[in-house]
């Protein structure tokens, strides 16, 4: 008997019956992950980030005809199982419940049935917290998941009906690790330092301090006690005096004890939980309001990375699963696959896609009409077709990139006039930490283009150039 024989023998062995909860493997101070997505607003901040983003994006169907073309298909029946995948659930939700459950749990599952629908199938989400036990089966591949909505109904799925993705767990080749269990510690101590901050703020703000009376001051009977306790207790909270400064007898002193909020860095400590729950999610804290060395440009870069590095192994993790074991079910194409349309997000805004396009194609690319229809505007008789400038031919000049007469020697001037006006605003707000408005800077600078005789588009196009390197220089150490 060969080695691996022996190895798999072992895992083919009948899996022992597992019973779990979702809730009770990742508790922190008694409150599941769902309660503390529900209370923690670091952990839904980033949760609620990455489920809607991935979810905006949407997923596209193709055939592949061959290596080098594909058709997109829109009439085939798994097109209308994503775009209504149940009576109550549109695509955005089922995806954003699929990101957010990964998230949350490190695993997801969904119920993929046929059904009288227009697709002939659906697909109902389960929530990780209703899988209770995994059953037969072996170590790699349980058959039978028992689904218990809490309500002591639990019911038996079988594998081949459900669709189960999950992270890498060390131990359990089946399932993940929920994230929740690596943040326990800082999870925990923002919920401990807002019960504090609460109960501080609950009485009055003055859990600091405390009240002492002088060793010679008159003795207190329990009536003028009682009376001075009832009049001190105006002062707090909610009392008819709360605020005010209050007057107090016999040369006592208010004496303070504790932190201050400065000292206890509650800013700085809330900064830093946001700081690591982003981390341990691979979300740059800037893209989740984390602002402190934000700038115009390095934010651009953040939104670029955020569907290749930040949510792009994610994405590529739940299309490999669709692919194999959702489209074979569902899909009638010859050689379909599912893709999440990234290429819209990775494209830039239109002013940068327009002036990429104009410079590549030299020409104008866009009718009236087109244009119109972009700001759901009406169609106007006539235009449909493409205007083109008189001073532009085949093989003219289009753009500032292919060549043609130079531009006047008056530009020279009129950029480094505004150079220095630029940098004589900004180096002190740069010196400060403030944000600077770059697109002010540049549209100014467009505007003293075409005051001095440039045409909009070459004053546009020079504009935008200058400026994106003045960002370069003020965010390098020269500036």
């Amino acid at each position: 008997m060969s080695v691996w024989s022996t190895i798999s023998g072992w895992f083919n062995r009948p899996l022992v019956n597992v019973t779990f909860t979702q809730d009770d493997v990742a508790q922190v101070l008694g409150q599941s992950p769902a309660q503390l997505y529900a209370t923690q607003p670091h952990l839904r901040t980033v949760i609620s980030f990455m489920g809607d983003n991935v979810a905006q994006v949407g997923l596209q169907l193709f055939n592949r005809e061959s290596d080098t073309n594909r058709i997109r298909i829109t009439d085939d029946p798994l097109n209308a199982l994503l775009n209504r995948p149940n009576p109550d659930m549109t695509q955005f939700e089922l995806l954003r419940s699929l990101v957010c459950d990964i998230a949350l749990y490190d695993v997801a599952y969904w119920i993929v049935v046929q059904a009288d629908s227009p697709s002939g199938w659906m697909i109902r989400p389960i929530p990780p917290s209703w899988v209770t036990m995994k059953k037969q089966g072996d170590v790699f591949s349980p058959q039978v998941f028992t689904v218990d909505p809490e309500q002591g109904h639990a019911v038996d799925i079988k594998a081949e009906d459900m669709i189960v993705f999950h992270g890498w767990n060390p131990c359990d080749p089946a399932s993940g690790v929920s994230p929740i269990r690596a943040l326990k510690d800082v999870v925990a101590e923002q919920i401990q330092a807002w019960s504090y901050r609460t109960q501080m703020w609950k009485r009055g703000g003055r859990i600091g301090m405390y009240l002492s009376r002088p060793k010679d001051a008159p003795n207190w009977d329990d009536k003028a006690r009682e009376r001075f306790q009832r009049d001190w207790k105006e002062y707090q909270d909610n009392g008819g005096k709360a605020g005010s400064s209050p007057l107090l007898e016999d040369g006592m002193t208010m004496n303070r004890v504790g932190f201050s909020a400065r000292e206890d860095e509650f800013l700085e400590v809330t900064k830093l939980s946001l700081q690591t729950v982003a981390q341990v999610y691979h979300v740059n804290p800037v893209m989740v309001g984390v602002l402190d060395n934000a700038n115009f440009s390095n934010t651009r870069e953040f939104r670029k990375m955020l569907y290749s590095e930040t949510l792009g192994p994610l994405m590529q993790m739940v299309q490999d699963r669709l692919n194999t074991f959702l489209v074979p079910k569902v899909s009638k194409a010859s050689n379909p696959y599912l893709e999440f349309n990234i290429q819209s997000k990775l494209a830039g805004d239109f002013e940068e896609q327009a002036s990429v396009l104009s410079t590549s194609i030299g020409a104008p690319w866009m009718t009236v009409n087109e244009g119109r229809a972009r700001q759901n505007l009406s169609e106007l008789e006539g235009g449909d077709r493409l205007i083109v400038p008189l001073n532009v031919t085949e093989g003219g000049q289009s753009s500032p990139q292919d060549g043609g007469d130079p531009l006047p020697d008056v530009v020279d001037d009129v950029v480094k006039r505004w150079f220095a006006r630029m940098k004589r605003s900004n180096s002190s707000r740069k010196a400060a930490g403030e944000s600077i408005d770059w697109k002010r800077w540049e549209r100014e600078l467009q505007a003293d283009l075409v005051s001095s005789g440039i045409d909009q588009f070459n004053a546009g196009m020079l504009a935008r150039q200058t400026n994106v390197a003045a960002m370069k220089y003020f965010d390098s150490k020269e500036a």
